[in-house]
């Protein structure tokens, strides 16, 4: 039954990443597909870890030897996040919604002016 767990929070996390990749497709058309890939995936993959961060710095005794190895441990894990479930699927939207566009799309009106001068 945990697998399924683990399977189903893996299955949201891509397609948080692929959605944040569509959403700033929509919002911010004349970003570098690089830099939109990268924001999306780590949106994704921090929002998640921020539980985690948050739950084990409450609770966290800085005085212990094994703090330090906790902290890089939850980071690793957050850059394997990021890295395995993030990356792939909001590359995959940003490179198909971008194919065969090479110029941001412009509305075209041919009405005339309403007011002139």
């Amino acid at each position: 039954m945990w697998l399924l767990w683990v399977l189903l929070t893996i299955f949201l996390i891509a397609g948080m990443s692929a959605g944040l990749a569509l959403g700033m497709h929509l919002l911010f058309p004349r970003m570098a597909e690089r830099a939109r890939i990268i924001w999306a995936a780590g949106l994704a993959a921090f929002l998640p870890m921020s539980l985690a961060f948050g739950g084990f710095f409450l609770e966290a005794n800085v005085a212990e030897d094994e703090f330090l190895l906790s902290v890089v441990a939850l980071v690793l894990l957050t850059f394997v996040i990021l890295s395995v479930c993030c990356l792939p699927p909001a590359w995959y939207a940003t490179t198909r919604l971008g194919r065969g566009k090479e110029t941001v799309p412009e509305i075209e009106n041919d009405a005339p002016e309403l007011i002139e001068g």
